[in-house]
C-alpha cells in the first residue's frame, strides 16, 4: 500500500511520504494500553510511557510529530480491522478485552507535541506540573487550529482544575477520548532546573547529582499517566535515562523503550517514488531510467545507513543540484567513484 503524504516546510521538498512505521506506532498504543493490568505475561501494573533514545536524525521526532496523521493512515488501509486482542482499563477499574482498532484512535485522539526549550518556562506558574500542563494546553489549541486566546485559555484552564479535571476538560473541547503527549528534546530537562526548584529536589541520598531531574521529571509524569487517558511518547537522547533505567522505576512508573529500525530497501525506493521536490518526485529529478533505481537505493543505504534525515538531506541536495542541471544526475558513472 503506497504511503500517504504530508507537507513539510523545507525549501524545495513539498512533500514527504510517511514511510511504514506501522510496528512502531502500534508499539507506543501498546504501552498505553497494557499499563495498570497484567497482560499475558506482561504483569507491568505501574503507569508506562515511551521512549525512543536514538541517535540524531533516526525519525523519533517524526513519528510522535506525524502520530495523528500515521493513525489516520493505518485505519485508511484497514477497512476491516485485524482482530487484535489487546487489553484496556476500562472506567469502572476492571479490565475489558477490546478488539483492537486503528479507526478507533484515529478519531478519538488529540494530539500535542511539547518541546522542553527555553519557551517552556514562559509559562507563568512556578510550579513544573502547572508549567507542564499550562504548555500541554497551551500547545493543544495552537497546533489544532484554535490559537485565537490559546494563552489565556491555557492559564485559565491550569488556574480552574487540578491535573485530572484540566486533562478531562481539554479533551471534551476537542471532543476526543485520548491525548497523545510526544515530549521531545528530553535532554534539555536539566537547562530548566533554573526556573523549577522542584526539579532539584533530592527524594533520597543521591551519587550523582545529574539525575535527580529525571527522576523528579518522571514523579510528575507519572501523575499525567494516572489519569489513563494519556499516552506519552518521550524523545531525545540523554546518557541520564538511557544509562539508568531506574530513573523511571523510583518514580513508580515504567519506560518501554522504542528502538527504531532504519530505513530498508523496500522503504528507500518508496521514499524515491513518493517524496516531492519542486513538483516532481525525486525519482524523476535523479534518475534516467528505471533500470538504475535499484543500484540507487542499495548506494544510498550504503552511504546513509538508512538513517532517516542523512537520507533526505542527501537526496535533497542531489535533486537541487539536478534542478541547477535541469537533468537527471545519476548515471553508471556514479558507481566508479
Amino acid at each position: 500500500m503506497a504511503s500517504q503524504e504530508i507537507r513539510i516546510s523545507l525549501p524545495g521538498m513539498t512533500k514527504v511520504p510517511l514511510i511504514d512505521r506501522k510496528e512502531d506506532v502500534y508499539f507506543i498504543l501498546l504501552t498505553y494500553l497494557h499499563q495498570f493490568s497484567p497482560v499475558g505475561g506482561n504483569f507491568n501494573i505501574r503507569p508506562s510511557a515511551c521512549f525512543s533514545p536514538h541517535i540524531f536524525g533516526a525519525g523519533k521526532s517524526f513519528v510522535g510529530e506525524n502520530f495523528l496523521e500515521f493513525l489516520k493512515k493505518f485505519a485508511d488501509e484497514e477497512e476491516e480491522q485485524t482482530k487484535t486482542e489487546v487489553f484496556n482499563k476500562s472506567s469502572s477499574g476492571k479490565v475489558d478485552l477490546k478488539i483492537f482498532s486503528w479507526k478507533h484512535f484515529a478519531e478519538n485522539t488529540l494530539s500535542v507535541v511539547l518541546e522542553l526549550g527555553e519557551s517552556f518556562s514562559d509559562a507563568p506558574f512556578p510550579s513544573f506540573l502547572e508549567a507542564l500542563m499550562y504548555n500541554i494546553v497551551l500547545n493543544a489549541y495552537r497546533q489544532n487550529g484554535k490559537d485565537a486566546d490559546a494563552l489565556q485559555i491555557a492559564e485559565r484552564t491550569v488556574k480552574n482544575f487540578d491535573i485530572v479535571g484540566a486533562i478531562n476538560w481539554l479533551l471534551e473541547q476537542f471532543q476526543k477520548r485520548y491525548l497523545f503527549l510526544m515530549i521531545d528534546e528530553l535532554s534539555h530537562l536539566s537547562d530548566l532546573t533554573t526556573y523549577y526548584s522542584e526539579l532539584t529536589m533530592k527524594q533520597f541520598i543521591e551519587p550523582d547529582a545529574e539525575y535527580v531531574p529525571f527522576r523528579n521529571f518522571f514523579r510528575f509524569l507519572r501523575d499525567l499517566l494516572m489519569t489513563g487517558k494519556v499516552i506519552v511518547y518521550l524523545a531525545g537522547r540523554t546518557s541520564q535515562i538511557s544509562a539508568r533505567m531506574s530513573d523511571a522505576r523510583s518514580s513508580s512508573m515504567s519506560l518501554d523503550m522504542l528502538r527504531l529500525n532504519p530505513f530498508n530497501l523496500n522503504d528507500i525506493n518508496e521514499y524515491l517514488e513518493l517524496a516531492i521536490y519542486s513538483g516532481k518526485t525525486l525519482k524523476d529529478w535523479l534518475l534516467p531510467s528505471d533500470g538504475l533505481q535499484h543500484r540507487f537505493a542499495e548506494l544510498l543505504k550504503k552511504k546513509t545507513g538508512g538513517i532517516p534525515l542523512i537520507l533526505k538531506n542527501t537526496l535533497v541536495a542531489l535533486a537541487e543540484k539536478a534542478a541547477d542541471l535541469s537533468q537527471p544526475v545519476i548515471n553508471d558513472d556514479i558507481w566508479k567513484n
